[in-house]
């Protein structure tokens, strides 16, 4: 991280400041899925932590800093998912596996819509491109695992779809939790299972009938 009004100000090396520092992101993320971001401010972080602000700038030298925090653990989550989501998906059903990773990918919307709004507006206002961009690379790297396993995949261009398909979930997604409501946090689940369903689509489409697909 280039800026550093988002750096964290040290990082918990005991076992006392590294419980101080997980209440931190816990109490953040509690207030953001309850509150969403008209409640998330560092006094408020600190009391629903159970201590002190003064402790809470040992840390993190501002919100935003503790809100970068935040996006580190929702993208390594989702890494995570994605990772697991992979090894469980079948070699040989390019329907069924589509479905399970993109599952894996939209779980955070899904289970809060409330705190994936707050974060996907955080990530668009701070200065954190580098940070995101990092993350979708991982991320493309996963796909390419992931494609490179598809037995219906055989022969197509499998790096030129890593890159390709993160970027067409985000954009679905954007669209259609914006045009939905979600970003105030009206978390319907029938839209997300709509939402879920125009990304399985747009995927599967684009991998199928891709010039150079098997």
């Amino acid at each position: 991280m280039s800026n550093p009004s988002l750096s964290p100000r040290k990082s918990p090396r005991q076992a006392r400041s590294q419980a101080t520092h997980d209440a931190l992101l816990q109490a953040a993320t509690q207030i953001l899925s309850c509150e969403g971001l008209k409640g998330f401010n560092t006094n408020a972080i600190a009391a629903r932590a159970g201590t002190s602000v003064g402790s809470l700038y040992q840390y993190f030298p501002n919100k935003d800093a503790l809100m970068l925090a935040l996006i580190h653990r929702q993208k390594m989550r989702m890494l995570r998912d994605m990772a697991e989501a992979i090894d469980a998906a079948p070699r040989d059903d390019l329907d069924a596996a589509v479905r399970i990773l993109i599952r894996a990918v939209i779980k955070h919307s899904r289970e809060d819509g409330l705190l994936a709004s707050a974060i996907d507006h955080e990530e668009a206002r701070l200065p954190v491109g580098d940070v995101i961009d990092a993350y979708l690379q991982q991320g493309s790297d996963l796909c390419l695992q992931f494609f490179r396993q598809c037995q219906a995949l055989e022969g197509a261009d499998h790096y030129r779809a890593a890159r390709t398909v993160p970027v067409m979930i985000q954009a679905i997604m954007d669209h259609w939790t914006a045009s939905a409501g979600l970003k105030e946090g009206d978390a319907d689940a029938g839209m997300l299972a709509v939402a879920e369903q125009e990304v399985v689509q747009a995927v599967l489409g684009y991998l199928r009938h891709r010039p150079d697909a098997a």
